[in-house]
């Protein structure tokens, strides 16, 4: 049984696998909480942000031009 994949192999490949996979389950059952409130806050800031920017109806109002040159003026 001189083949590439032996049996041997391949369990300790799994043993591997399950050994990583027995030490991220707790680490992510206690980050998963802190992800899930940090993307409801990020959803709330960005529709607040939304609001804000949305420009309200601006009624036909003249505009003032000011012109800061510091020169006399003669004519307005």
């Amino acid at each position: 049984m001189n083949n590439n994949l032996s049996l041997l192999k391949i369990i300790t490949g799994l043993s591997k696998t399950i050994n990583i996979a027995n030490q991220l389950l707790p680490l992510y059952s206690q980050i998963k909480p802190l992800i899930s409130s940090t993307s409801k806050s990020i959803t709330d800031i960005k529709n607040n942000l939304k609001e804000s920017i949305i420009p309200t109806k601006i009624e036909n109002q003249p505009i003032k031009k000011e012109i800061s040159n510091n020169l006399p003026t003669f004519f307005q």
